[in-house]
């Protein structure tokens, strides 16, 4: 499996982006990107939460999920826009055709980010950085938002690799990469490691990826069972689930995501 090329792309703040990039074609002066601004639900009934959130909102601690109100305590002249859901629809649409015209081998794994197969290709794309930042900048050309690419050879990579420094960025992390570039980072950002497994693992002094992947996995497995040998594979790096093709995308809304059928969206 190690001949595997697989790419994950990855919208930076997908619905604060296409907000920004509609508003701008629409006259608007302002670009929401560089100012504090999030995307969120109805504020007035402090239910609504956040759903993206600009690079600016960013330093002010305002984080994806927390509602609007906690968002509104921490910076008073925050931006907050009401989601428009058939428009994200119509980007995320955009954003897979020009994916399309690269490789066959594409799963929509959410309405903001693709994993692209590009295993076997390499006569048609000898170089894969180059074939990734031209993907970049035409997103960015034609369609007006940037996206991060992660590269690797299976998808548990591609995307911790896409979840590196942000935005409009394109980062590697290969097997032989692992070490260096994913052992240092905290053991929470693996991905399965939620907030139901995260105490555990600090109860056993795992605090980074590194010490997962390094500890007794006999130990791990007594007290964490399947889940641990699970999340010890992807400490490092061990992952073989294909590139799958699928019919349904995941909208990122208020309360449980909502599931669209590609087939049925325009």
């Amino acid at each position: 499996m190690n001949d595997r090329l697989i790419f994950h792309i990855d919208v930076n703040s997908a619905y604060l982006s296409w907000e920004a990039t509609y508003r701008k074609q629409h006259g608007e002066k302002v670009d929401l990107r560089e100012i504090p601004s999030v995307v969120g639900g109805d504020e007035e009934s402090r239910h609504g939460i956040v759903l993206a959130k600009s690079v600016s909102a960013k330093k002010y601690n305002i984080k994806t999920g927390e509602t609007l109100y906690e968002a509104r305590q921490k910076c008073p002249e925050i931006v907050i826009v009401p989601p428009r859901y058939w428009l994200y629809i119509q980007c995320s649409n955009a954003f897979n055709e020009i994916l399309n015209e690269y490789t066959p081998k594409i799963q929509r794994f959410s309405i903001d980010e693709s994993f692209l197969d590009f295993t076997g290709m390499q006569n048609l794309y000898p170089d894969h950085m180059d074939i990734a930042f031209t993907i970049r900048e035409r997103i960015k050309r034609e369609l007006g938002f940037t996206v991060n690419i992660g590269i690797s050879n299976n998808k548990l990579l591609a995307k911790i690799a896409s979840d590196f420094k942000k935005p409009d960025r394109v980062h590697t992390l290969f097997p032989w990469e692992i070490k260096e570039k994913m052992w240092p980072l905290p053991v929470e950002d693996l991905f399965m490691v939620g907030r139901a497994t995260l105490p555990k693992l600090n109860k056993l002094n795992i605090f980074t990826i590194g010490d997962l992947a390094q500890y007794d996995l006999e130990i791990l497995k007594s007290f964490l069972k399947s889940h641990g040998v699970l999340i010890w594979n992807y400490a490092n790096g061990i992952d073989d689930s294909l590139v799958r093709k699928s019919n349904h995308i995941e909208m990122k809304g208020l309360g449980n995501s909502i599931k669209y059928s590609i087939l049925d969206i325009g």
